[in-house]
């Protein structure tokens, strides 16, 4: 995990500096702009109010797994389940697909006292907070798009992105519900599409191990038997079993936990309101962008760019956020300003956020704590599994 970790940073600094590269070469030579010009009217307190509505995220996530984690787990202490939100912020930025992000926020709750299987059931239940989430704010947006109520920049294609947001957040809700609803029907599907998955998979692995780098990685996965049927039959297993202690004992919770992920995902959207007051400019857009307020204009479009970095493969999604910022953002940025607000808006709604992270993370791993938790998740997995 330490070296995986290492390389998300590595690839996230390289891809966001290469990014930062071009757009500053783009102002400089195209637009014949002095770039020191962005940043000559901040204003620190909108800054500092950014600052504070980026870090609840860490604050608020945490209340939000504290809140399912107690229905499980008397024992979950609320400072222990913020930092966990913090470390899942930090594991989520520096791995493609934010796939670190699950297991090192259940590492650290196990850590800081709860069964494997309780902080497990707790995280699936704050996933499906998560794509309802994405999937109401996917629905409103197609709808107000349909309408003509908002209308995203030119080259700005938000069909093709809503549809394939739509198509996943909608799958993964209606496969969380069916696993707490109707177990028996998500585990005929599992044992229908699990070998088709397991034949792509191993394909892959067998392509992948050509690459000199990835040989041995490769041949160690072919050589393990494929669980992967039986990992997806005990998912379906446990999450059913924690819906149903949720439906028993839990339903405020859920709900509380519900209310709490809309409020902190709009403050994280607020930051580049945030952001384009800290730069001095006028938050009214130089074209109709969607009806509301400024405010509820720079928010519609920042949950419209947030589909495509929860999509994104890269870590942090770098790259398709600096990109996708300067396309979506364009009613309110020009010349200079453009650079600037893209520094300030990826260091307070990431950045910021994965250095308190990365604290915790890097006090683990110089214990070798986090990674053994993580270790020891897994063993006790496949020995239940097993």
């Amino acid at each position: 995990m330490r070296a995986t970790i290492v390389r998300g940073i590595q690839l996230l600094v390289l891809i966001t500096l290469a990014v930062s590269a071009w757009f500053a070469y783009d102002s400089v030579h195209r637009q014949h702009v002095a770039l020191g010009a962005g940043f000559a009217d901040l204003r620190l307190g909108w800054l500092a109010i950014g600052a504070v509505l980026a870090l609840q995220e860490g604050v608020f996530g945490g209340l939000r797994i504290w809140v399912l984690g107690r229905v499980l787990s008397k024992e979950l202490r609320l400072r222990t389940a913020i930092i966990s939100e913090f470390v899942l912020m930090f594991a989520g930025g520096v791995t493609p697909g934010q796939a670190g992000a699950p297991p090192a926020q259940i590492a650290v709750l196990v850590h800081g006292g709860m069964r494997f299987l309780d902080a497990s059931t707790a995280e699936l239940l704050t996933a499906l907070c998560t794509v309802t989430f994405f999937l109401v704010t996917a629905i409103v947006v197609f709808l107000l798009g349909h309408d003509g109520r908002l209308v995203l920049a030119p080259g700005a294609h938000l069909d093709g992105l809503l549809g394939l947001s739509v198509v996943t957040f909608g799958a993964a809700f209606v496969a969380l519900i069916l696993c707490g609803a109707r177990p028996e029907v998500l585990r005929a599907a599992v044992r229908v599409i699990a070998p088709a998955l397991s034949l792509v998979t191993r394909s892959a692995a067998r392509a992948l191990s050509y690459v000199p780098l990835l040989r041995e990685r490769m041949a160690r996965r072919l050589a393990r038997p494929d669980r992967g049927r039986e990992r997806m039959l005990a998912f379906v297993d446990d999450m059913h079993r924690g819906f149903m202690i949720y439906w028993r004992r839990g339903k405020v919770a859920l709900l509380v936990a519900q209310v709490l992920t809309f409020g902190f995902f709009l403050s994280r959207f607020a930051v580049a309101y945030c952001v384009i007051r800290g730069l001095g400019l006028s938050t009214t857009p130089d074209r109709f962008v969607a009806i509301g307020s400024p405010l509820v204009q720079i928010v519609l479009v920042q949950a419209v760019l947030n589909f495509a970095l929860y999509l994104s493969p890269t870590p942090g999604a770098s790259g398709i956020a600096e990109a996708g910022a300067s396309t979506l953002m364009s009613p309110w940025l020009k010349g200079p300003y453009e650079l600037a607000y893209i520094a300030l808006w990826r260091f307070l709604s990431l950045f910021l956020c994965m250095f308190v992270g990365g604290v915790y993370v890097f006090r683990y791993l110089g214990t070798d704590v986090l990674e053994k938790r993580i270790a020891e998740n897994e063993a006790a997995a496949a020995e239940s599994r097993g």
